[in-house]
């Protein structure tokens, strides 16, 4: 919740969206704390109403609860999933996924609700409670989402453009990366849209996520990329690795003039502590080009525990296992692009 309020300040500060109003503190109770407000109705106002026990937080509270109509539309459609199949064929596991990469929609709430204001404030005598309604014209919203869109059609175009000029596969993989990701945001901006517009009416995208993917899994085809195990501390770290980068849409190639993932896990002493073994290690990665330039650098802590020692080996392939199919994707695609 402190997350919206320094959001919806921000907005308070760039746009001027808050108006004071004034507090009333005497009179009936007002129409909007039961229904549809009188002065905003619903066919040209978003509204949502605070309250609380001091005149700032549920002003707060308010504008904090209408954010949350667009909210509820950026969850729904941020909503990504990954069908990952394994088998067994000639003894060796092997790790599929037909969703390559599940995308973090980051939606610039502030944006989408410049314009909005407390118009009205009221207390409540018998118990000294402070009543908000913050508003929100529904043109003045539709015209703050479509900006947004149009700026991420316009990012998208140029980050396709550098696609198609693109000959390294791995660059081209980033690129196309970047524009899903700005498109998977643009369609959470459409659904937010139709909230706002009563008619339902969006504003369609010139881009097809759906190919957008297709064109990264033939990029992902074309790339050939070597993981390599460099000290191995639990045992099985390569077939780990091979699995994760498996899952992620890289396939393992032996050719040498291809890119190198190098990984590593050091562990620790064991550490014996109330009846429980710990064990503590850090996992890396090291991304190679062809021409041995090394492209970037990433390490994570880890720690596992466990009630008999023999046990902390593989409870650690478990987090190394989690952590590369969580993480493996989108720390090369940082490498790719000087992120990291």
């Amino acid at each position: 919740m402190m997350k919206i309020y320094k959001l919806l300040l921000l907005c308070l500060l760039v746009s001027g969206c808050m108006q004071s109003a004034e507090i009333v503190s005497t009179g009936d109770k007002p129409d909007w704390l039961s229904g549809e407000p009188r002065n905003y109705p619903n066919v040209s106002y978003l509204y949502a109403t605070g309250s609380a026990s001091k005149a700032e937080l549920a002003k707060d509270r308010a504008l904090g609860n209408l954010a949350k109509i667009f909210e509820l539309q950026v969850r729904e459609s941020s909503t990504t999933s990954q069908d990952v199949k394994s088998y067994r064929e000639g003894g060796e596991e092997t790790v599929t996924s037909s969703a390559r990469i599940a995308s973090q929609v980051n939606i610039s709430t502030d944006k989408m609700i410049q314009g909005a204001r407390v118009a009205e404030q009221w207390q409540n005598e018998d118990d000294l409670t402070y009543h908000a309604l913050a508003v929100l014209d529904r043109s003045q919203a539709g015209a703050n989402i479509r900006d947004e869109m149009n700026r991420l059609d316009r990012e998208t175009a140029f980050t396709m453009t550098s696609v198609d000029e693109q000959q390294d596969p791995l660059i081209k993989i980033a690129d196309l990366q970047n524009a899903i990701n700005m498109q998977n945001e643009r369609t959470a901006l459409q659904q937010s849209l139709k909230v706002v517009d009563l008619q339902g009416r969006g504003k369609p995208s010139g881009w097809n996520v759906t190919e957008l993917k297709h064109q990264q899994t033939q990029a992902l085809r074309a790339l050939s990329m070597k993981g390599i195990v460099t000290q191995d501390s639990i045992g099985e770290l390569e077939r780990v690795l091979h699995g994760a980068m498996a899952y992620a849409g890289f396939e393992q190639s032996s050719a040498v003039n291809g890119y190198t993932l190098a990984s590593s896990m050091v562990s620790d002493n064991v550490l014996q502590k109330e009846g429980w073994y710990w064990l503590r290690g850090s996992l890396s990665l090291q991304l190679v080009k062809p021409d041995g330039t090394v492209m970037g650098n990433k390490s994570w802590p880890l720690k596992v525990s466990a009630v008999q020692q023999d046990q902390l080996d593989s409870r650690m392939r478990a987090e190394v296992d989690a952590k590369l199919k969580n993480e493996l994707k989108n720390t090369i695609l940082e490498f790719a692009t000087g992120g990291s």
